[in-house]
């Protein structure tokens, strides 16, 4: 069922959400609705307030291609580091390959039809900002349709790139279950706005996770 059809029968409203209805919702529809932003606590995450963690894999990043790399998990992209953005976990969305999500992310910046987009969808997260950053506008072309930047549309296309992720990574998902029912985050290092990326990676990853590994306490049941 659809976010439009819920609201017409007023299944879905900010107070009180059918959360076993709209969970069936495709993902990026349910972020395109804006509907859950800060209603999630209880049901996406422990509503104790105790337990948050933030989607940094600033080892992995600091020491990306050395040689001289310290051991361990926290300098590799394994386990929770895999939940970053910057992740090298390539993934296939409307047909076309993207490196990481932060490469898809940067892409859209970047004309669509030019070469230089398709290199940057393919490049390392640090390199791919570097293509795009002399891109600027407030609006992107996607396979032909104009979206502003910031918008539901916007939110959803990256919503759309982050589950695709998920989808084709088990590794991710291990990831992603290990997280329990914590609360995600996304570290605002260069800001005290959270940006759209921001926004929509906390809330797709925990709404992926409610979805796949439905914990029973916070009034799921598994599914099938």
């Amino acid at each position: 069922m659809r976010i439009p059809r819920l609201l017409a029968a007023g299944r879905i409203h900010t107070m009180g959400i059918d959360w076993q209805n709209l969970i069936a919702v495709p993902t990026p529809e349910i972020i395109r609705a804006r509907l859950i932003d800060a209603v999630g606590e209880g049901i996406l995450w422990r509503s104790d307030g105790t337990d948050s963690l933030e989607l940094s894999a600033l080892g992995a990043l600091a020491w990306e291609g050395r040689e001289d790399r310290p051991p361990g998990p926290l300098y590799e992209w394994t386990g929770f580091n895999l939940l970053c953005n910057a992740a090298p976990t390539r993934f296939v969305l409307s047909g076309e390959h993207y490196y990481s999500i932060d490469s898809f992310h940067e892409a859209l910046k970047i004309p669509e039809g030019a070469p230089e987009r398709a290199t940057c969808a393919m490049s390392p997260a640090s390199l791919a900002k570097r293509m795009a950053r002399r891109h600027r506008a407030l609006e992107f072309s996607y396979q032909g349709t104009r979206i502003a930047v910031g918008s539901a549309d916007h939110e959803a296309l990256l919503a759309a790139a982050i589950t695709a992720k998920v989808d084709q990574h088990r590794d991710v998902q291990l990831a992603l279950s290990q997280t329990g029912f914590t609360r995600l985050l996304f570290p605002l290092t260069f800001s005290a706005e959270p940006g759209v990326l921001a926004r929509v990676t906390p809330l797709t990853l925990m709404l992926e996770r409610c979805k796949r590994f439905p914990i029973r306490h916070a009034g799921f049941g598994s599914r099938g």
